[in-house]
């Protein structure tokens, strides 16, 4: 995707879907259509990336096995390795929506094809802080959620949890620090309406922030939680 369209100040994220996918057929009826593999620019008609750059991702192969506290399972789509690590540092980092939402596109793909997904489910994106969504400009975690949700078939929330603070960016501190700057930093404004409360988030390193988000989401009602990220560091 070329153009790049600050869509998350909208609260629906089916409108926004719908409206970002008109938006560029517009775009692209006008200037032809043209579009190239963001990695190795191949010439290419209706995707992110080349079949070739496709299959030569670091996709992960082993199955995440270390326990993380309130969380049942595990679901990594990558190792955190080129070019995925650079993908999002470039949606933290360099405002980048679109390498956001092809990440949830690659990782849906592959996602709907291998898992099978709980009834009752939904995604429940991990929040950021008003402070930090204001600089930031969207979540990255909801944009890579709203691929997920069309193939997985699962509603998802950006509602029922919340982050009333910034703290300290978890990539600056280790995993004692980790632990520590993140307890405590979620609510949750009632009840869930599903059993299975899905976790989206780009990174898993210690997860420190998941187990944060799990614990929330048992207390608001979910019976297990599933997290489900890009990258596995």
């Amino acid at each position: 995707m070329k153009y790049q369209i600050p869509l998350s100040t909208l609260d629906d994220g089916r409108d926004r879907d719908n409206w970002l996918i008109s938006v560029q057929r517009v775009v692209d009826s006008v200037l032809g259509g043209a579009q190239e593999c963001r990695l190795c620019r191949t010439p290419i008609d209706d995707q992110f990336l080349c079949q070739a750059c496709i299959d030569d991702l670091p996709w992960r192969i082993a199955p995440w096995t270390r326990r993380l506290p309130q969380v049942d399972s595990v679901w990594v789509g990558f190792e955190f390795a080129y070019p995925i690590r650079q993908l999002i540092h470039r949606t933290k980092y360099s405002r980048d929506i679109a390498s956001a939402r092809m990440l949830g596109e690659l990782w849906g793909i592959r996602l709907a094809g291998i898992v099978d997904v709980p009834q009752s489910a939904a995604l429940f994106p991990v929040p950021l802080a008003r402070s930090r969504m204001l600089i930031r400009g969207f979540n990255q975690a909801v944009e890579i959620s709203l691929p997920l949700r069309r193939y997985l078939g699962v509603p998802l929330d950006v509602v029922s949890i919340y982050k009333p603070h910034a703290r300290k960016t978890q990539s600056s501190l280790d995993a004692v620090g980790r632990k520590v700057n993140i307890r405590g930093a979620f609510k949750h404004r009632g009840r869930v309406a599903v059993d299975t409360a899905i976790i989206v988030d780009d990174v898993l390193t210690t997860g420190a922030t998941v187990s944060a988000m799990a614990r929330v989401l048992r207390s608001a009602g979910a019976k297990q939680v599933i997290a489900c990220v890009v990258a596995a560091a």
